[in-house]
C-alpha cells in the first residue's frame, strides 16, 4: 500500500458505503424496526445485505462459501500478506479487538477472516501462517481471480494489482474497511476506522439492536 494513496483508499471506503446505499443511522427496510438503528463509527447496513453464493479456498485447503458464515458473527478484512503497512496494522487492531471481546466474554460466537486478493502469491498455507501470526483465532481464505472479484463487488471492496506487476515483487491497492457479517451470512456493518475499543462498543450496539429487534 503506497503512502501517497492512503487518501484515495479512504475515499474508496466512503464510496463503498454510498454504493451500498447506506446511512449512518437510517432504516431503509420496508417495515420499521421496533428500536432505533444504532449510530456507530462507520455504517450500519439496514436491512442487512444478503451475500450471494461464492466459493473460496480456506487456509486448510477446503472450500469456503457463504454458508461458512452461518451461525456466527464474522469480522472480515480484504488484503494480502505482502502488504507493507495497512494490512499488518489493521490485523493488529483486530487482534486487540478480539482480546477485548474475549475479556468481556463476548467472543464465543465471533470469527475473524482475512481474505487475500493476491492469490498468485498467497497460498492457503501462507495465509494460515500469516493470519495465525497475528492471532490464533484468525483464519485466511483466497480464491480464483474471478471468485475474488465477484465477492469484492458484492461488498463494494476495491482492489487493483499494480499494472507493472512482474515476478513476485509488486503491490496491491485495496480498500481498508473492516466488514461485519452477521450470523445469517449477511453484510451488517462497515467499519472505516479501526480503533479496537470503539469497534468493540459499536459491535455491542449492533448485537443488542438485533437482539431487541428480534423480540
Amino acid at each position: 500500500m503506497l503512502i501517497n494513496k492512503k487518501i484515495l483508499l479512504f475515499l474508496a471506503a466512503g464510496a463503498l458505503a454510498f454504493g451500498l446505499g447506506l446511512g449512518l443511522s437510517f432504516n431503509f427496510g420496508a417495515n420499521p424496526q421496533p428500536v432505533e438503528v444504532p449510530a456507530i463509527t462507520g455504517f450500519v447496513i439496514n436491512p442487512p445485505k444478503p451475500v450471494e453464493a461464492f466459493t473460496l479456498i480456506g487456509q486448510d485447503g477446503q472450500p469456503f462459501h457463504q454458508e461458512s458464515w452461518q451461525g456466527q458473527w464474522t469480522f472480515l478484512y480484504f488484503g494480502y500478506t505482502f502488504c507493507p503497512d495497512v494490512c499488518p496494522l489493521t490485523l493488529l487492531e483486530l487482534s486487540k479487538l478480539q482480546k477485548i471481546l474475549e475479556r468481556e466474554q463476548r467472543d464465543q460466537n465471533v470469527a475473524y477472516l482475512f481474505i487475500s486478493v493476491d492469490p498468485k502469491r498467497d497460498t492457503p498455507q501462507r495465509l494460515g501462517e500469516y493470519a495465525g501470526y497475528f492471532n490464533p483465532k484468525f483464519r485466511g481464505a483466497t480464491g480464483t481471480a474471478e471468485e475474488l472479484a465477484r465477492l469484492a463487488r458484492q461488498f463494494g471492496v476495491y482492489y487493483k494489482i499494480a499494472d507493472a506487476a512482474e515476478g513476485e515483487n509488486y503491490t496491491v491497492d485495496h480498500s481498508t474497511a473492516v466488514l461485519l457479517i452477521d450470523p445469517k451470512a449477511r453484510l451488517r456493518a462497515v467499519f472505516t476506522q479501526h480503533a479496537p475499543e470503539v469497534m468493540a462498543a459499536d459491535f455491542k450496539k449492533i448485537v443488542d439492536y438485533d437482539r431487541a429487534a428480534a423480540q
